[in-house]
């Protein structure tokens, strides 16, 4: 069988991009490659610099036709990279301090590129619209900028993602009907009290005490006051208060997320953690602010797509797996405003190579025999979504490792 090579020029591509990762909204050597690789391939290039450093490239056949748009996210994490994996030292790790690409996202953005060079390669064969859509931003929440480019260029039929999973075996992919991510909204905390001495509390009001029992208060919440056939979670990942050991402090901050998949769910909990908050800061004599920000609804596959990217995954040879929803969240889902979405899980965990460590942390290493995958993956389905070649399947790829 004839197989598809990755090229050496886009596994290099991808060991730069994780050597030199940038944070969300400040991508803008990661955008400046994409560009310059996507007017190499003769695409119209799409930015708007004063909205963010997400672009598009578009590839029109000429020929009428669905369009299809393919996303991939561009921005790294704030965190250090450990120089180990599971089993030992990496080949290779970050080179800036207090950034990394321990989501993938490097993954994501060199394994569209390859998709762009086979899609390209192809275009004869091919009918209607396909726009490459690079993300800025998505850790942080932010990708507006994508979202309002790509609905510049409406109508749009469809959008196909790739995320690469660290709990799936390489070589594998999940594509799951329904939800496949959590939605999210994150939220701090604000308790206001009254300063005292640590040797007479009576004399203020203590917002440590105070939002300690909010804390505990908000833990119940989840397995008290909802449905437990509904998945959710409400987690506290940061808790503030004082500067020293004999000073109550005026203040108390923690700050955390909300998980669901149902919108409805969300909501519950977003109102339920602001009457927490106010009820028990009222008995403690002290006020509670809860501020909001980055709401995320669930990614939520369509089943046709979902089926049609299932059948892609086969005819790639990759080993289809039932796999299970993300607790994790993705800006992915507000294409969802815009057209019907499918994302596909891309397994990237391989124990002899130690990679297997879960995304966001600092040992997460994804094998790179996951990049032929996910580059096939994205090509098989946005050919069978334009209707290339009846019955024409990709050869699975084969990765060819740069020197």
């Amino acid at each position: 069988m004839n197989r598809i090579p990755i090229e050496d020029e886009i596994v290099a591509l991808r060991r730069d991009l994780h050597r030199h990762p940038e944070l969300s909204g400040q991508e803008t050597r990661t955008a400046g490659i994409v560009a310059a690789e996507l007017e190499r391939l003769g695409l119209k290039v799409i930015r708007a610099p004063e909205r963010g450093n997400s672009l598009l490239g578009v590839l029109d056949t000429g020929r009428p036709g669905r369009t299809l748009a393919l996303r991939a996210d561009m921005d790294a994490l704030p965190l250090q990279e450990n120089a180990c994996n599971l089993k030992g030292l990496k080949a290779f790790v970050s080179e800036i301090d207090g950034a990394a690409h321990m989501c993938g996202h490097d993954f994501h953005t060199a394994g569209m590129l390859a998709a762009a060079r086979r899609l390209s390669a192809m275009k004869e064969r091919l009918r209607g619209q396909l726009i490459f859509c690079f993300e800025s931003g998505e850790e942080m929440g932010l990708g507006d900028d994508a979202r309002a480019l790509l609905a510049e260029l409406k109508p749009v039929d469809a959008v196909f993602g790739v995320h690469v999973q660290a709990a799936f075996p390489c070589g594998t992919v999940a594509v799951i009907d329904g939800s496949c991510t959590t939605g999210c909204e994150t939220f701090a905390v604000k308790v206001r009290g009254k300063s005292a001495h640590g040797a007479t509390p009576h004399l203020g009001l203590d917002p440590i005490n105070c939002a300690a029992q909010i804390l505990c208060g908000a833990n119940a919440i989840v397995s008290r006051r909802v449905n437990a056939r509904e998945a959710a979670v409400l987690t506290v990942c940061n808790f503030h208060g004082g500067s020293t050991w004999n000073r109550i402090p005026d203040e108390c901050r923690m700050e955390g997320s909300l998980r669901f998949f149902s919108e409805q769910v969300g909501r519950d909990l977003h109102a339920l953690l602001e009457q927490t908050a106010a009820g028990i800061a009222m008995a403690d004599g002290c006020t509670a602010e809860v501020h909001w920000r980055n709401w995320c609804p669930p990614s939520v596959n369509d089943a046709a797509l979902a089926a049609l990217a299932r059948a892609a995954a086969e005819k790639t040879g990759a080993e289809a797996i039932a796999g299970e929803p993300w607790m994790a969240s993705e800006t992915f889902a507000r294409y969802r405003e815009i057209c019907p979405e499918v994302l596909a899980f891309v397994g990237c965990a391989n124990p002899d190579k130690g990679c297997g460590a879960p995304q966001h942390s600092d040992r997460f290493d994804a094998d790179e025999d996951c990049l032929p995958v996910s580059a096939a993956l994205t090509a098989q389905f946005a050919q069978d979504f334009l209707g290339g070649q009846k019955g024409a399947a990709m050869p699975r790829p084969e990765i060819c490792f740069a020197q």
